[in-house]
């Protein structure tokens, strides 16, 4: 019987921008849907720095829950994550600063990254925001590399 591949523990940041929709020059606020893209840096060896691409919905429950894909010089790592905003005086008027704290999946990926999947369910993913347009986000997680 095959040894269990050993857990590597990832730390990210990102720094991601929402991108109005098709057609317009900004971002309704707050937006219901959308897409995010910027650079990610991962500390572990092996990893470094890439760019993340999503794609994510806020529905009646308010959490902001959607997938993305990391893309990086060896391969991309995709997953799926589930935000939940924290208090603040954030309103359809006023753009106050915003957190989340929530939960990420990873579920697959390519190139030396093709066996890589979340240990033991999810991490954690925490997000703020000065303007719900920019955010600074961190994630860890816990990840084996399957072959």
């Amino acid at each position: 019987m095959a040894a269990a591949p050993a857990a590597t523990k990832l730390h990210c940041t990102l720094s991601l921008t929402t991108e109005p929709p098709p057609g317009s020059n900004s971002v309704d606020q707050p937006a219901s849907q959308g897409s995010q893209y910027g650079p990610i840096h991962c500390g572990r060896v092996g990893f470094g720095g890439g760019i993340e691409a999503d794609s994510f919905t806020v529905p009646d429950s308010g959490d902001t829950v959607g997938k993305f894909t990391q893309y990086f010089k060896t391969g991309t790592i995709k997953g799926s994550f589930d935000i939940t905003p924290q208090e603040s005086e954030f309103t359809s008027t006023n753009f106050e600063s915003q957190t989340w704290v929530g939960t990420m999946k990873i579920v697959g990926g390519t190139g030396v990254y093709s066996g890589i999947k979340s240990q033991k369910g999810t991490g954690v993913l925490k997000c703020s925001s000065p303007d719900s347009v920019h955010l600074t986000c961190t994630e860890k997680i816990k990840v084996s590399m399957a072959g």
